[in-house]
């Protein structure tokens, strides 16, 4: 694994708080019931300088301000953050993930003034005014527009992001037209890859069904089944995994300040293990390889960045030399399934989540 000296981004998760409710997302269950795992926590800005240092900002190029569970612009101190980071180097680069949906416009005209030059904010808009909120449960198109446009009128560099399922698949073309019109950056259209069935059940709060969620016509989906976790099992055994932050540089740092690789080795203690699920056994054993892993690496005090620096961590012997067992015996489920080669390409990975990125400068 790379040192210290040559970290090159952080991807950081600043609160694990959103106040929508995404279906396929880790934060609920089909929308609506609460994900009983899920612990909420939120970084405020003397606990960012303290982690984020000076040191830190001048080894690294940018910071990706996204996380699993939370969305950034609900943290109350994202605009110190911001302002820090452009006060200790104005060419540094920053990424904020964001569904787009809180906050009045003056504070989105604010937080253009706190960026540096190098930034983009990413907005998940998955569809027009009749369906966004079909997936963005919570949010709604008219809002999430009206805060892009006070963004990009203050000068703000922004991409709309569009995920395309059965229901908005007629409108990416028109939704590619308004990117454009308004003023985006950039245009992105991408598949989900947490479709398990062909229908998606999405819940009410009492559990009952409202609506399904299906793939877009251009998206098979491989169903899950025995067989194919039986193949799945030898497929992580014959995987080669090529890390993708040990390629980029790149650390991931969650909410509760605790360092990882990665976002999917990070979000393993807080997904919900639905019982009696298919895939209930394979989730099972996810865990107790992160719970193994986080023992040889000395239990999660030692990931936690309240007591030791980004540095001490990273450049440790034990962080170092971990990596190359787990990649080889037992092989990670969560390495292999994120960043494994294998000719059985369809048993382990849905296709290509990103289908087109068009730049309109």
């Amino acid at each position: 694994m790379f040192k210290f000296n040559d970290l090159n981004s952080i991807h950081l998760e600043i609160t694990s708080r959103c106040q929508a409710k995404c279906p396929m997302c880790s934060r609920n269950y089909r929308s609506g019931i609460e994900n009983p795992n899920l612990k909420l926590a939120d970084w405020t800005i003397d606990e960012f300088k303290n982690i984020i240092t000076i040191d830190v900002l001048s080894q690294i190029n940018n910071i990706y301000f996204c996380g699993n569970f939370g969305d950034p612009i609900i943290n109350d101190h994202l605009l110190e953050m911001c302002r820090y980071i452009k006060d200790v180097n104005p060419n540094f680069g920053v990424r904020i993930h964001t569904n787009g949906g809180a906050r009045k416009t003056d504070w989105w005209k604010e937080l253009r003034s706190c960026l540096p030059e190098n930034h983009i904010v990413i907005f998940g808009i998955d569809g027009l005014e009749d369906t966004h909120h079909l997936y963005r449960v919570g949010t709604t198109y008219d809002t999430v527009i009206r805060n892009a446009k006070a963004f990009i009128s203050a000068g703000g560099k922004a991409e709309w992001v569009f995920i395309k399922f059965k229901h908005n698949e007629h409108q990416v073309i028109e939704a590619e037209t308004r990117a454009r019109t308004y003023g985006f950056k950039n245009f992105t259209v991408k598949h989900s890859t947490r479709f398990m069935e062909l229908k998606f059940d999405v819940l009410d709060q009492e559990g009952n069904l409202k609506y399904y969620l299906e793939p877009p016509s251009d998206n098979e989906v491989v169903l899950i089944n025995s067989d194919i976790i039986e193949k799945f099992k030898s497929w992580v055994n014959e995987s080669e995994i090529n890390c993708y932050v040990k390629q980029n540089k790149e650390i991931y740092i969650d909410a509760h300040k605790k360092l990882f690789p990665c976002c999917f080795l990070a979000s393993t203690p807080y997904n919900y293990i639905h019982p009696g699920s298919i895939i209930e056994s394979v989730k099972t054993t996810i865990r107790d390889q992160y719970d193994n892993l986080v023992n040889d690496l000395g239990g999660i005090s030692m990931l936690d960045l309240n007591n030791r620096s980004i540095r001490d961590i990273i450049d440790s012997d034990i962080w170092q030399n971990i990596w190359n067992k787990y990649w080889q015996d037992p092989k990670l489920i969560t390495c292999a399934r994120t960043c494994g080669n294998n000719k059985n390409e369809n048993i382990s990975k849905p296709k290509d989540q990103f289908i087109k990125r068009i730049n309109f400068d």
